[in-house]
């Protein structure tokens, strides 16, 4: 009885090692039982994926309330569908989110910037920026950091007219 227990747990042993230097050694070996876990049912693809037009944001995200306010990155998500039809003859629909293109990016700010535009929203910086006051010479002041004061022709004391 023992050396029918003693053989069997060798041959468990031989069995174990073999599949595992199967497994290591050659992995595409074994894949071919797995295969069908992974894989979706296949059907007829009726139309491929097209982009829905609806868009998203990703990022990673932060329990803290005081972090909403902090810059971070932003990944653009885009929608998409297609249209398969089962084995059964069923139209199923499928939708996936993938990252937008530059080209669809691109797209988004420009209507944004429309937007912005058409409503208003943009907020410009002036052309003319306010210069500070001229600088000018006064009698017991004769430095150029003097405000500028307006003066009348009498209290021109010579060099140049004061307005």
């Amino acid at each position: 009885m023992v050396d029918v227990l003693i053989t069997s747990l060798l041959m468990l042993i031989m069995l174990s090692a073999s599949a595992f230097l199967i497994y290591r050694f050659f992995p595409g070996a074994l894949q071919a039982f797995w295969r069908r876990a992974h894989v979706p049912n296949q059907g007829v693809i009726k139309r491929d994926w097209v982009p829905t037009g609806r868009i998203d944001f990703a990022t990673s995200l932060t329990t803290k309330p005081a972090d909403n306010d902090q810059p971070t990155e932003f990944k653009l998500l885009v929608e998409e569908r297609r249209i398969v039809e089962s084995i059964a003859g069923n139209e199923n629909l499928e939708i996936q989110w993938r990252l937008a293109t530059l080209r669809e990016a691109k797209a988004v700010v420009t209507q944004y910037h429309k937007y912005l535009s058409n409503n208003s929203l943009i907020k410009t910086v002036p052309d003319e920026i306010p210069s500070l006051a001229p600088t000018v010479m006064t009698k017991n002041n004769p430095s150029h950091d003097a405000p500028a004061v307006k003066r009348e022709v009498e209290e021109d004391w010579g060099k140049e007219k004061w307005r």
